[in-house]
């Protein structure tokens, strides 16, 4: 067994720096707290002590998504409005839990919708909340070495 071979991990992502912050820092863009190892929300009494851009706030500035979701299909032009209003639930409740589960961007392009985001695992579960609202036909496509996951979500009828 050789002792000097490199472990290679299984995906990157560049915007978790495997740190741990100074407790107490905070995000002075969307006031996320690090405490206790993670980035929470404020509460009562918390103490702010330095400025750092949490990872979402990074990646928002960056442009550059964990997670994008592609809606398209005749339904979705029937049914604008009510698969909006899911995908929006879903990040409100999503994003009170986490801060770091935010929307990059919400786009209209045309007959489909396009929806950026900076978590993986909130891309997915706005996935899986449209095929169980709505049926239709949803892919799951995770690059390979990178953080990243692109969903399309599909109804005609």
């Amino acid at each position: 067994m050789r002792l000097d071979r490199i472990i290679q991990q299984k995906s990157h992502d560049p915007y978790n720096d495997g740190r741990k912050y100074t407790e107490g820092m905070y995000c002075p863009r969307c006031q996320a707290l690090y405490h206790q190892g993670r980035w929470r929300w404020p509460g009562k009494g918390d103490t702010f002590r330095e400025p750092q851009l949490c990872s979402a706030c990074k990646r928002i500035r960056d442009n550059f998504p964990a997670g994008e979701i592609r809606v398209s299909g005749k339904y979705l032009n029937s049914h604008r409005r009510e698969i909006v209003n899911l995908i929006q639930n879903v990040v409100k409740e999503e994003e009170a839990r986490s801060p770091l589960k935010k929307v990059i961007d919400f786009s209209n392009e045309g007959d489909r919708l396009r929806v950026s985001l900076t978590d993986d695992h909130l891309a997915r579960r706005i996935g899986e909340a449209l095929h169980r609202a709505y049926d239709g036909d949803l892919a799951i496509k995770y690059s390979e070495g990178e953080r990243f996951v692109r969903l399309k979500w599909h109804r005609d009828v």
